[in-house]
């Protein structure tokens, strides 16, 4: 059984100067560090994060750096991601080839950002931004997933506060892949210690039921501020979801064909329950789950996003996060699709 929460390494950093890219690759860098990865991998993860940072500022101006721990059967990554509002890429395969630039620069940037990291992915809209992946892992080699799905992540807090109040979790069993978000009431500590609580209970739960799971949370919410919570559980095998939700966490079941809304009800995980419902909803290979906190306005639709389906979750997470974050409340936003 694997079980991801919301790391504390998690980090988000505003770009916006030259001088920003040296602050990012140090934060980084030191992240990497900690975690134990050895001189070399240091040094490649130095030099893709210089890069992403420097082009940030040289072709949008201002942008963001988020890093993260990610660990797939108790291997330890790195998940690095740069997100910007700039005039996006027109040609991506071009840009990607070493010695090409618009900015009078050695344009080597992409190119080794793709060489340098185990896993590279890119997104980018001509007018509207580009969001690039790096992951790195020992070896540079991706290990093998015991989950059933793919998962990306974005967690941040509101802008001053140090932590951030939301939560989130990912549980594999053998036959099912548990996800939960959590909203902390309010910001901080308090909101944290409400969100992590909700977390705990997913994890040492041998309860099939969502619906069981988030009365058991309300229960142990009792001592807390208490939240608003989801929990989906996919069944790839089985060709279906299980949803429960309970106060203000949005989900939906997203295909080319257009989304499913999945419905929570009114309360307050820990302090009123009126009434918990479980949906049992079909999950294709098509299919993506996106589950989201309140600090990310809803009136996002993905087919205003040609080309997204087929990219990694981590990067359809970022561009919503980027175009509709609410940036007056934590966020979190989690997508879930096949591998």
């Amino acid at each position: 059984m694997e079980i991801t929460d919301q790391p504390l390494s998690q980090f988000v950093l505003d770009v916006s100067d030259p001088t920003h890219a040296g602050a990012a690759r140090r934060a980084v860098v030191r992240c990497a560090e900690q975690m134990g990865m050895g001189e070399k991998a240091c040094g490649d993860v130095a030099i893709v994060v210089t890069e992403m940072a420097t082009n940030v500022v040289k072709h949008a101006r201002s942008g963001r750096i988020l890093c993260e721990r990610i660990a797939h059967n108790g291997t330890a990554g790195l998940r690095v991601l740069s997100i910007d509002k700039g005039p996006g890429i027109r040609d991506i395969a071009t840009a990607l080839e070493d010695g090409y630039s618009t900015a009078g620069t050695g344009g080597n940037g992409l190119g080794a950002v793709r060489r340098l990291s185990t896993l590279f992915d890119i997104y980018s809209l001509p007018g509207r931004g580009t969001c690039v992946l790096a992951e790195f892992w020992p070896q540079n080699r991706l290990p093998p997933s015991d989950s059933l799905v793919n998962v990306g992540v974005i967690s941040v807090p509101l802008k001053g506060e140090p932590i951030c109040g939301d939560g989130w979790k990912v549980k594999t069993t053998p036959d099912r892949v548990w996800l939960m978000v959590v909203d902390g009431l309010g910001h901080g500590t308090f909101a944290a210690d409400a969100a992590h609580e909700a977390n705990r209970v997913l994890a040492v739960t041998d309860s099939g039921s969502p619906a069981l799971i988030l009365r058991d949370c309300h229960d142990a919410l009792r001592k807390t501020r208490g939240a608003a919570a989801a929990i989906a559980a996919i069944a790839k095998d089985h060709g279906n979801l299980l949803f429960a939700g309970l106060g203000n966490i949005s989900a939906v079941i997203a295909n080319r064909q257009g989304t499913r809304g999945l419905a929570s009800h009114n309360g307050t995980v820990g302090h009123q329950l009126n009434r918990i419902q479980e949906f049992t909803m079909p999950w294709t290979d098509e299919s993506i789950l996106i589950m989201h906190t309140d600090g990310l306005a809803t009136r996002w639709d993905l087919n205003d996003y040609p080309g997204i389906w087929g990219k990694h979750p981590s990067l359809l997470a970022a561009v919503l996060y980027r175009d509709f974050a609410r940036e007056r409340d934590d966020v979190t936003v989690l997508v879930a699709k096949n591998f």
